[in-house]
């Protein structure tokens, strides 16, 4: 059996539309409702005026909203349309709100080509089985993910190594580890008064870069400051920078003239700030920290954290906003491009190893053929099927050769490397050549979802699951929905071990139902 993951892509045309301007609000800052509306910012040359902002939203197509920042000359634009309720005072900062309004045209897409990815978060936004409504500037789906200019990058899977091999981190402590994002992460205690730096410093002035990085707070009312990490030189304007949590209430800057609040939305994704750093970060000296550290001013000279941390990278660039959405939407992504080794094309790096797959040719580029009980990949540190009721979805392409008169598996999840342990086949077919689909809720128990008909051999084939704990499960084929049950709305771990292709050697004791 052939098992060909490749990344969504969908071309999507949009008609040009007349523009007209409705409406500026001075004083004002747009506080958007989605992380994939800014499409780019522009900081404008001496002495423009807000026409230039208008001019550049007007020659924008997707442009319906624009934020002209006047004393930092700087031009937001945004894809979604003006709503009052998301127009705030400016109070102290210059700021204002464009509104436009665009005849409507009609979305066309023109080519979707998808394969198999593992998705989170609500609604399994990352990969739709299907065309949804939505206007040309919310797509991210011709977005991927690139490592470019990555400069650190810390995974803490039982380490603080930089495996991009420049800064590791230090700490004169005993190290405590968790279950983390993927694979393990660090933990910190406040009052421990514990944290890790650098052992020399990170030049992050006079560069443009993000930082970003998985966290979980465990406690949020004890203290005032939290701190993530950030690089202080002094308590001078812009030599001092901080990530971290005051009040609840996320924070970044680089002190004195310039702090970014930001609000959590759907507990996963975070919008953008209402305000704009001011000037460049000016710090020259000083260690990066993560887990606590100096934040100036008139708190104390160092703050902690309470919670765990994970995949903590800096890169020298600016992440566009899908890209940022990617990151926490898009788990792991296989291409089998390459063999030596298995590459996660995601955002995680997610370990895999091959046992007996031959590459072949794919639905698109290069496949992985299983030929035996003994070809499979076994794929590392998927944590969230750990979670509790945590939403997914899950798509590859697959082209069956033959069946053998036995039961296949073609995905199976376990607690233990060996496949054994916790562990369930949750994909397969039966022994007349039948789909068979597992769900295992939350007391364990297997429910199958079989499709009667024989499954094609030799062509290709698209299979979508999506789980929501809202609506339950529903599995797609060819984007046509096949099979629905609202009722499994609830389920159990099981695993972060996944096996495609086959169940391990001697995994006979695994529930499978009628797949074996």
């Amino acid at each position: 059996m052939i098992v060909n993951l490749i990344l969504i892509i969908s071309l999507l045309i949009c008609p040009i539309n007349a523009i007209i301007i409705s409406q500026v609000h001075r004083s004002s800052l747009y506080q958007s409702n989605s992380s994939c509306a800014l499409l780019s910012n522009i900081t404008l040359p001496t002495d423009p005026s807000i026409q230039s902002c208008i001019w550049q939203c007007a020659h924008q197509d997707q442009c319906r909203t624009a934020v002209y920042f006047h004393n930092n000359r700087t031009c937001f634009m945004f894809s979604d349309d003006c709503q009052s309720g998301n127009i705030t005072s400016s109070g102290d900062v210059r700021a204002s709100v464009i509104c436009y309004r665009r005849n409507q045209g009609q979305l066309i897409v023109v080519m979707t080509l998808s394969s198999l990815i593992f998705c989170l978060g609500p609604n399994n936004q990352c990969s739709p089985p299907a065309p949804k409504n939505v206007s040309c500037g919310y797509s991210c789906l011709n977005t991927t993910i690139s490592r470019t200019s990555t400069f650190a990058f810390y995974t803490f899977d039982n380490n603080t190594f930089d495996t991009v091999g420049n800064y590791s981190l230090n700490g004169n402590f005993t190290l405590s580890y968790v279950p983390g994002w993927i694979g393990s992460a660090i933990n910190f205690t406040y009052n421990n008064s514990k944290y890790l730096s650098t052992q020399t410093h990170i030049p992050l002035d006079s560069h443009s870069f993000t930082i970003d990085l998985w966290f979980y707070v465990t406690d949020l009312t004890s203290f005032k400051d939290l701190q993530f990490g950030g690089e202080c030189q002094s308590s001078t304007t812009d030599e001092c920078l901080f990530l971290n949590v005051r009040f609840k209430l996320l924070r970044i800057g680089f002190f004195g003239d310039d702090t970014c609040h930001y609000k959590f939305i759907n507990k996963s994704m975070v919008s953008y700030g209402n305000r704009t750093v001011g000037n460049n970060f000016l710090g020259t000296t000083g260690l990066f920290t993560i887990g606590g550290g100096q934040i100036g001013g008139d708190a104390q000279p160092t703050v902690y954290y309470s919670g765990s941390i994970d995949h903590f990278g800096i890169s020298y660039r600016v992440k566009s906003p899908c890209e940022i959405y990617l990151n926490a939407r898009l788990f792991c992504y296989f291409q089998f491009e390459s063999f030596s080794p298995l590459i996660d094309s995601g955002p995680n790096r997610i370990n895999a190893t091959n046992s007996n797959g031959i590459q072949t040719s794919g639905r698109v580029n290069q496949g992985i053929q299983f030929s035996s009980s003994l070809s499979y990949v076994t794929i590392e540190g998927v944590n969230f099927f750990n979670m509790l009721n945590s939403p997914f979805t899950i798509s590859m392409w697959i082209k069956p050769l033959s069946f053998t008169g036995a039961c296949v598996t073609f995905l199976h999840t376990s607690t233990q490397s060996d496949g054994l342990g916790v562990c369930f086949s949750l994909w397969g077919f039966s022994l007349n050549g039948s789909l068979i689909v597992n769900f295992i809720d939350s007391s364990n128990q297997l429910t199958s979802m079989m499709i009667s008909n024989s499954f094609p051999l030799n062509q290709w084939t698209h299979l979508l699951q999506r789980y929501d704990p809202s609506s339950g499960t529903d599995f797609y084929i060819n984007g046509t929905l096949i099979m629905s049950n609202a009722s499994l709305s609830t389920r159990s771990p099981v695993g972060s071990y996944v096996f495609l292709g086959s169940s391990p050697t001697n995994a006979t004791s695994c529930q499978g139902g009628s797949i074996g």
